[in-house]
């Protein structure tokens, strides 16, 4: 539990918190009767046609993520298999300047209740410019030959050595893990469940934030995890077409993505290649081919997440900047003729339609307040007063999920992070617009992660 990890001052904060929180759905009817008063007023045409798309987009966003809750609380997970019935099964693990850290993702894998025999783990450094190539090599003598590891010469990307790691796999089942992941004992047994129905092409692991103690971020990105996973890829999961599966754990059937290995490779977007959101490109592949992509709840794996401003934005901003490529790539086919069942191409369209909105809604957000701040600054105080309710009430799924699966005193923290990201964080969506062609990865060289383990010391 999050309040057992961060102590008595976190749990006073979060009262404090909840405390606030009352006190402004309260006096929310009397700003808003106040607010409609001065329009009445001040107000003009302008300001109404201003103000209706945000209401129009609050008010859809609820709908879905309403729809979204019901989806997730019919899904359960597929039951894992017995060891004896499970798949072979590589694991592929890119590495470039982690250091120590890929060792400890290597070693939670060996760790794996996994028939060894079933089990390769491809271990690959990029191209490093650190000591991980040492780590690699030292994981690889403590494993009794389960760990093949492979050195690139020069640093390609991620994707290019994913793309080599898929080639030199020897079983049927790819499983990906990032090397700053720590997987549960019990996570790939899970995760390659779901491929005994042969109609599935990916699975999608479910992620979880290690470093808790680092900061408010941390926190707040874990519910907003929670949310994510549990919730959003969890309705996903019913109609078979998860959009993203995540980096940090995912499994995918080789045959499946085989043959559109060096189109994923080769992608380029407005003429500038695309080296970012790797997983959810070939996410897009496996749905456009016909292919389910499901979510596993209980395949779960910790990672990072920046604890500081500008590596958190620098975060943000690869992931929105690959989403609206993807977006725009998605579609192009999900609209037409594909080979999804029809309930799951309903379904892909519903996602894909709401992630759009998700996107543009700071592109009518930040007009509206200028124009309010400029034109009618007696409203602008009110107006923003009923965004920042608006946005708590959209914080209120998460909080109550959280608070039923986790802890009630630190979903307050959904709260938080509904107004830090009105106020924080939506410019990175209109950023990322105007700046999709950048595809630097930003976050390459990540310091400050906490080691789990005690690994030994290289020896080469």
């Amino acid at each position: 539990m999050l309040l057992e990890k961060t102590g008595k001052k976190f749990y006073l904060g979060s009262i404090a918190l909840w405390s606030v929180l009352i006190a402004v759905f309260l006096s929310a009817p009397y700003v808003y009767s106040l607010v409609r008063s001065n329009l009445a007023v001040y107000g003009s045409s302008t300001s109404w046609f201003l103000i209706l798309p945000g209401i129009v987009f609050t008010v859809m966003g609820l709908f879905y993520l309403l729809f979204s809750a019901i989806l997730a609380y019919i899904y359960k997970p597929c039951p894992k298999q017995k060891p004896e019935d499970r798949p072979g099964c590589t694991v592929i693990v890119p590495a470039y300047n982690e250091g120590r850290h890929v060792a400890e993702t290597l070693y939670s894998l060996l760790e794996c209740d996994y028939p060894a025999d079933k089990l390769e783990i491809i271990a690959i450094n990029d191209g490093s410019k650190d000591d991980t190539w040492s780590w690699i090599l030292e994981a690889a003598r403590h494993s009794n030959g389960r760990i093949a590891p492979i050195n690139l010469a020069k640093n390609g990307g991620k994707k290019h050595a994913l793309y080599c790691g898929i080639l030199a796999a020897k079983h049927e089942i790819i499983v990906t893990v990032d090397s700053d992941s720590i997987v549960e004992k019990d996570a790939i047994a899970n995760l390659v469940a779901p491929f005994q129905d042969p109609e599935v092409g990916g699975v999608a692991g479910n992620i979880r934030i290690k470093n808790l103690r680092e900061g408010a971020l941390p926190v707040m990105m874990d519910i907003g995890f929670m949310f994510g996973f549990e919730i959003i890829r969890s309705a996903h999961s019913i109609i078979g077409s998860v959009m993203c599966t995540p980096g940090a754990l995912s499994g995918y059937r080789r045959s499946t993505i085989l043959p559109h290995l060096d189109e994923w490779l080769e992608q380029k977007f407005l003429g500038v290649p695309a080296t970012i959101g790797e997983d959810r490109a070939i996410s897009s592949i496996i749905l456009r081919n016909g292919h389910k992509v499901l979510f596993q709840s209980n395949a779960i794996a910790y990672t990072c997440v920046p604890s500081d401003y500008p590596k958190f934005c620098k975060m943000l901003l690869r992931w929105t900047r690959s989403d609206i490529r993807e977006n725009w790539v998605m579609f192009k086919y999900a609209f037409g003729s594909f080979e999804l069942p029809d309930f799951c191409r309903i379904g892909l369209q519903i996602n894909l339609m709401a992630q759009i909105l998700n996107i543009m809604m700071p592109l009518f957000y930040f007009p509206s307040m200028i124009y309010f701040l400029v034109f009618y600054p007696q409203c602008f105080g009110g107006i923003l007063y009923i965004n920042i309710v608006m946005g708590l009430i959209c914080g209120a799924i998460p909080a109550l999920i959280y608070a039923r699966r986790y802890s009630l005193t630190d979903s307050i923290w959904a709260f938080v992070f509904s107004i830090y990201n009105l106020f924080a964080l939506s410019w990175i969506n209109v950023y990322s617009i105007f700046t999709v062609r950048n595809s630097n990865w930003l976050t390459r060289e990540l310091p400050g992660r906490k080691s789990r383990v005690i690994l030994p010391t290289p020896t080469a």
